[in-house]
C-alpha cells in the first residue's frame, strides 16, 4: 500500500474527526495537494455533518444498571450450576465407594452368600446392579433438591 493509498484510506476518519492529531495534519497536507482525495474528504465531511443532525438514540437512564445486574446474576447462576454439578459428581462417586465397601462388608459377614429369591445378592452382578439403580435414585434426589433450592431467576 502506498502513501496516496493509505491517506485515502483515513479520509473518512479525518472528516469524522477520529483521527490523532498529527494523522489528521498528515490527511491535510496530502488533501491540499491531492485533488480527488480533496473532493472526497469534502465529500465525507458532508456525510458526517448530516449524520451528526439525525436524531441521537436515548438510552434508558437505568440501562447500566440493569446490565450489570444482568451480568453479576449469569455469573452467580454459572458458579451455582459448577458447584452443583461438582457436588452431583461428588455424590455418584461417593456412592459408589460405599456400595463397593459395603460390598466387601457384606461378603466377609455372609461368608459370601446370601440368598433371595435364587439369587445370591453378594455376587458382583446383582450387587453392581442394584448399587447402580441406588445411585442414580441418589443422584436423581441430590438434583431435586438442588433445583429447587437454588432456582433459576430471571433478572430484568
Amino acid at each position: 500500500m502506498n502513501a496516496h493509498e493509505s491517506i485515502r484510506a483515513k479520509l473518512a476518519l479525518a472528516a469524522a474527526g477520529a483521527l490523532q492529531e498529527n494523522d489528521l495534519r498528515e490527511v491535510e497536507r496530502h488533501a491540499r495537494e491531492c485533488e480527488s482525495c480533496l473532493r472526497e474528504l469534502e465529500l465525507w465531511g458532508e456525510y458526517t455533518r448530516e449524520l451528526r443532525q439525525l436524531p441521537q438514540p436515548v438510552f434508558p437512564s437505568n440501562l447500566l444498571a440493569r446490565t450489570q445486574a444482568r451480568v453479576l446474576h449469569d455469573h452467580e447462576s454459572a458458579l451455582h450450576r459448577r458447584r452443583n454439578g461438582l457436588m452431583l459428581c461428588s455424590l455418584a462417586a461417593y456412592s459408589w465407594v460405599v456400595a463397593f465397601s459395603a460390598w466387601i462388608v457384606a461378603r466377609t459377614l455372609t461368608g459370601g452368600t446370601l440368598e433371595v429369591f435364587g439369587t445370591n445378592l453378594v455376587d458382583v452382578g446383582p450387587w453392581i446392579l442394584t448399587s447402580w439403580v441406588l445411585t442414580w435414585i441418589t443422584a436423581g434426589v441430590a438434583a431435586v433438591t438442588l433445583g429447587r433450592r437454588n432456582p433459576a431467576r430471571r433478572v430484568l
